[in-house]
């Protein structure tokens, strides 16, 4: 995530919150999100594909019939970016024209 091109760091767990410090400016401001989806979606998606994605070959990755590991037909589980991303003005952290 980054405001106006400055990095503001990875969030990863809740809360999902950072404060916005001195990459905020008064006025317009560019919020940038990347988000990434689930590691279980991925997999489901590379085996329907078909792609060749372990790098390990061990017998303790099967599944509980002791077949051949598929996440092919694993459900898609909800991800992404769920709602309206919202800057919240705290206290303290809403700069104003003397401080530019």
């Amino acid at each position: 995530m980054s405001l106006n091109g400055r990095s503001l760091g990875t969030l990863w767990s809740r809360p999902f919150r950072v404060r916005l410090g001195p990459a905020l400016r008064p006025g317009e401001n560019v919020l940038e999100v990347e988000v990434t989806n689930l590691a279980a979606n991925r997999i489901r998606d590379l085996d329907r594909q078909g792609v060749q994605w372990r790098r390990f070959h061990d017998i303790n990755v099967v599944n509980i019939d002791y077949k051949p590991f598929d996440a092919s037909r694993w459900p898609v589980r909800p991800s992404g970016l769920p709602g309206p991303v919202a800057l919240q003005p705290l206290s303290g952290d809403v700069p104003s024209a003397e401080r530019r």
